[in-house]
């Protein structure tokens, strides 16, 4: 064999080497990963897509939390999150909150689409009681003046 084919036997070999190499590690790391994804649409009972919907997400064996927003086509995702059992609440004003519970996530991308129904709009209205009422049965008024305030009065009428 001339020196040339030996050359290019040996560039092939390591080249070979290098690629096959490389697909072994990123099998293993593949495989090594324990994170899955939770990905979905959210809409309305009409198949509308819902932008801006509140989607949190508790992983119910370690109690993280991790709060998403659905973006302008209704999409969220989860990205990588650690396997486990979770509950997912979805909700928007105007809408009823909807939780789906016990969503067991593996290393996979999992699909979990969620449909809003319409709801009643709340307000609440707090009123605070400590304020004092206004007396209407006389036109009396009245201060209470401490100390500090009776010593700096100008004093009048004393000789």
């Amino acid at each position: 064999m001339s020196f040339n084919n030996r050359l290019r036997v040996s560039w092939l070999t390591i080249a070979l080497a290098v690629v096959v190499g490389m697909s072994l590690t990123k099998l293993g790391a593949a495989q090594s990963m324990n994170a899955g994804d939770i990905r979905g649409v959210v809409t309305d009972v009409s198949g509308a897509i819902l932008p801006d919907v509140t989607v949190t997400v508790v992983n119910k064996n370690t109690g993280v939390t991790k709060i998403l927003t659905t973006n302008q086509d209704g999409l969220f995702d989860t990205a990588s999150i650690v396997t486990g059992i979770y509950e997912i609440t979805f909700s928007k004003p105007g809408f009823q909150t909807l939780i789906r519970s016990a969503i067991t996530v593996n290393v996979e991308n999992i699909t979990v689409n969620a449909q809003l129904t319409v709801g009643a709009v709340t307000e609440q209205v707090i009123v605070n009681t400590d304020v004092p009422l206004l007396s209407t049965e006389n036109a009396e008024q009245s201060t209470t003046l401490d100390a500090r305030q009776l010593s700096q009065l100008p004093q009048v009428g004393q000789d």
